[in-house]
């Protein structure tokens, strides 16, 4: 299936956005414009009927200004009170865009032991069933503030892939730097060619990896494919496609070059709502 099918047919869409879409690099500030035509893409799958949750990152980068570290990677003690600076902006940034077109912002904050523990799973499923209900989108992030290298998921992407597993989502759209998968890393070799389909992660399709060259970033193609292989496992598609465009979503939709991953079986992700399974 093309990753425009996915996107169509998807009951339940994660969009999983990277700092460096959203965080500026020489300024430190959020790309409002972008973030505004995001927004309204989301808004356009909403209008549909379909139910979008956000995960995103950003948080750290906009916090992170506050100790003048723009350009170096931030201590473990810089990069937690840099998280809880820059949480703030950043739920403000997608309260107000979100509001402009008459939704709120639901604010969840998840670690590792979140996902991993039974009841608090429960608990954070029962808070997205609640956040659908009365309107508002979940924007979902990891919680900075209180992780550590040890705990933490790493990256946004395997939160993203994680969430996608709890919810039964039906397709997991990561925004990447890049168009897709490609046969070798596209910086190193411009000749390298876009692998447009997925359906078996193999030897070969992990070796295609490359590291990310993004200044905020914690991930790559390596954490990408490690969130494919959470997503098909649990019946979920996945898209990766450029995200650093206007009305990103809306690219895929029109056939913007982006890699599909489709799961053979589509397993436990068939739920018509969240009250017909459980995590």
């Amino acid at each position: 299936m093309t990753s425009a099918g996915q996107l169509l047919l998807a009951r339940r869409l994660i969009v999983k956005i990277g700092s460096a879409l959203l965080v500026d690099a020489e300024t430190g500030e959020i790309c409002g414009v972008w973030l505004e035509s995001l927004v309204a893409d989301v808004v356009r799958f909403l209008s549909r009927g379909q139910q979008v949750i956000i995960v995103t990152s950003g948080a750290v980068a906009l916090g992170s200004s506050q100790f003048n570290c723009l350009g170096r990677p931030l201590r473990i003690e810089e990069k937690q009170p840099a998280a809880a600076i820059g949480q703030v902006r950043l739920m403000l940034a997608y309260e107000q865009s979100l509001k402009r077109h008459g939704f709120a912002a639901g604010q969840m904050l998840l670690s590792s032991e979140d996902l991993g523990n039974h009841h608090r799973r429960l608990n954070a499923w029962s808070a997205l069933q609640q956040l659908h209900k009365v309107g508002a989108v979940p924007i979902i992030n990891e919680n900075d503030t209180t992780a550590t290298a040890e705990i933490g998921f790493g990256d946004n992407d395997q939160l993203a892939a994680r969430v996608a597993q709890m919810v039964k989502a039906d397709v997991l759209v990561l925004l990447s730097n890049v168009d897709g998968l490609f046969t070798e890393d596209p910086h190193n070799n411009p000749l390298a060619s876009l692998v447009t389909e997925v359906r078996c992660i193999t030897p070969e399709i992990e070796a295609m990896a490359g590291h990310s060259h993004a200044r905020y970033s914690s991930g790559g193609m390596v954490t990408k494919l490690m969130a494919a292989k959470i997503t098909m496992d649990a019946g979920c598609g996945m898209v990766i496609a450029r995200g650093n465009r206007p009305y990103p979503l809306a690219a895929i939709e029109n056939g913007a070059p982006s890699t599909s991953f489709v799961p053979l079986a589509k397993g436990r992700g068939a739920c018509d709502t969240y009250a017909n399974c459980a995590p």
